[in-house]
């Protein structure tokens, strides 16, 4: 019988926020926003295509047409949530704490621990990449 294993855990990112911090997320979020835009000028250039062919390719058209107009709405919203974002990080104040978001850890948990303490809510704070503290 094993006295430990090991287990999945969320750790939540958050970076103080420096004018470094602003104007690299702001390159990064730019690029993504790019890329989200060039996306959705394919699509839409591809659905008119099959919109202009008409109904040539019966079934097959519709079943295409249909995948490209939800991939196209998933593009339209990432431009919207890029930009969106783009804004609320011009606005941050400097010092300030900011959540960038969270990425799947492991941490082992063994016998007689509490689980949910284990596995609970970590946070990592960091400043220009580097670790301030781990709660």
């Amino acid at each position: 019988m094993a006295n430990s294993v090991w287990m999945k855990q969320n750790v939540l990112i958050k970076t103080v926020v420096t004018q470094q911090f602003k104007d690299n997320y702001a390159k990064e979020l730019e690029g993504a926003l790019s890329g989200a835009k060039q996306n959705l000028e394919r699509l839409k250039s591809s659905l008119s295509q099959i919109i202009l062919r008409g109904g040539g390719g019966g079934q097959y058209d519709e079943l295409v047409k249909a995948q490209l107009q939800e991939e196209k709405a998933k593009q339209e919203q990432m431009v919207v949530d890029f930009e969106a974002k783009k804004s609320e990080v011009a606005k941050l104040d400097l010092g300030s704490v900011y959540v960038q978001g969270a990425v799947e850890g492991t941490v082992e948990v063994k016998v007689g621990e509490n689980l949910f303490h284990k596995i609970g809510s970590t946070s990592v704070l960091i400043q220009d990449g580097v670790i301030l503290s781990i709660d």
